[in-house]
Formats: structure tokens, sequence, C-alpha cells
């Protein structure tokens, strides 16, 4: 009776003992449930496009437009090459810039020789262009000037950077090359695939009056005639 009462107190006391090939068990699955921690993947910060662009180094000039057919991107010299996005804005306002004062300038030596004006009366085969800056006064040439100073100071105001240590030669972030604000008629497309075809248009009018404005210029030095003399007029 005794050994009975024993055996029964042994095994009861048994069952609340814990198990050690048990516990082994639940701990081996719970190291195999936990799954490492996941990488934080950089949050790039989004561009705020400018006219439809958004600048993307992986494409020639970040992706500006003005190339063109059939050449596409033409820099055989390289100067984009390795070249930084402020670098890259610069060199593309200096270019838009250059082109539209290349335009005007076909219109000056066309008009400026062939057309009566203040300086040489109605005589309209007078001194070709290269030589009429030398010619005409300064009653004439300081209001001249002054515009264009005026013109500059306003886009510096514009698109660039106040000058300092460490911000010489700097264009805004928010600047478009060439986007001055200025557009009397209206002709800004709001949509940028079309923004980016009327830029290209103006690029290549530039591109092509640069070209023009330097030969009419060694053209009149060779020869001394005006530009419309050579066309029989």
């Amino acid at each position: 009776m005794k050994l009975a009462i024993l055996s029964i107190t042994i095994g009861a006391a048994a069952a609340f003992a814990p198990s050690a090939s048990k516990s082994t068990i639940t701990s081996l699955s719970m190291s195999d449930s936990v799954t490492p921690a996941e990488e934080e993947v950089p949050v790039v910060p989004t561009v705020k496009p400018i006219n439809g662009w958004v600048p993307d180094k992986a494409l020639p000039c970040y992706g500006l437009p003005g190339a063109i057919s059939p050449l596409g991107f033409f820099d055989p010299m390289g100067f984009t090459k390795e070249m930084e996005l402020g670098e890259v804005k610069r060199f593309r306002e200096a270019e838009i810039m250059h082109g539209r004062v290349a335009m005007m300038a076909i219109l000056g030596y066309v008009v400026g020789e062939s057309t009566p004006t203040i300086a040489y009366g109605m005589d309209v085969h007078h001194t070709i262009a290269n030589n009429q800056i030398p010619e005409i006064g300064a009653f004439v040439m300081l209001p001249f000037f002054l515009v264009i100073n005026v013109c500059e100071a306003l886009r510096a105001n514009k698109g660039w950077v106040e000058p300092g240590a460490d911000s010489l030669f700097t264009l805004r972030e928010s600047y478009y090359p060439g986007d001055l604000g200025f557009d009397p008629a209206g002709l800004k497309p709001a949509n940028g695939k079309d923004f980016a075809n009327l830029h290209t248009k103006e690029l290549s009018n530039g591109r092509l009056a640069m070209l023009a404005a330097a030969g009419m210029c060694v053209q009149e030095q060779v020869d001394g005639q005006g530009i419309l003399q050579h066309l029989g007029f």
C-alpha cells in the first residue's frame, strides 16, 4: 500500500517537472523562426521639374534639350564629360544667350546697313556694320550701352546666385537656363515636352545665327561691302 502511494506521488510530481528535451526543441524552433532585419533603402529626394525638365545624370547634359538630327548629342571635345550639373547649366546659359545676341546681330547687319538711320540719314548704302560703332557718336552709343547694362543686371538677378566665396558664377537651382520670364506674346508652352521642342528650335536658330554672324563679319572685313550689296541690292 505504501509502495503504491509513493509511486502515485512521484508520478504526479514528475508531471509538473520541466522536460529538458522539449525545452531544447522549443528554443531551436524559435531561433529558426526569427527572420533577419530588412536593410533600409535610402530615400531619394524628389527633384521638382523645371519646365518639365528633371536633371538626369545618366543622360548627356543631364537631359537638357538641344540634341538634334542628324548629329544628335554633339560634343566631340568632351566639354561636358564628367561635368557637374551647375556647370552644365552655366554652359547652356551662355549658349542660349549668345545665340539670342547673334540672332539680333543678323538683323542688325541687314537693317543697319540697308535702311535710313539717325546717324547716316537716307543713304541706305552707307558704312558697313563692322565700322558703324566707331563712327557713331556718344549720344547714340551711351543709351545703347545703358540698355544693355540694365538687361544684364536683370538677368543676373533672375538666374544667378549672389556672388560669394562659394557661389561665384553659380546659377540658382530653380532657374532654367535662358528662361528669364519674359514672354509678352505668351508663346511659352505649359507642357514640358512642347517647351523642350520650342527650346530646341531656339537653340538651333541661335547656333546657326552665331555661325552666320561670324561669316558676315569676316566677309565684310575682306571686301568692305555690305551684306545686301553682295546679293545685288
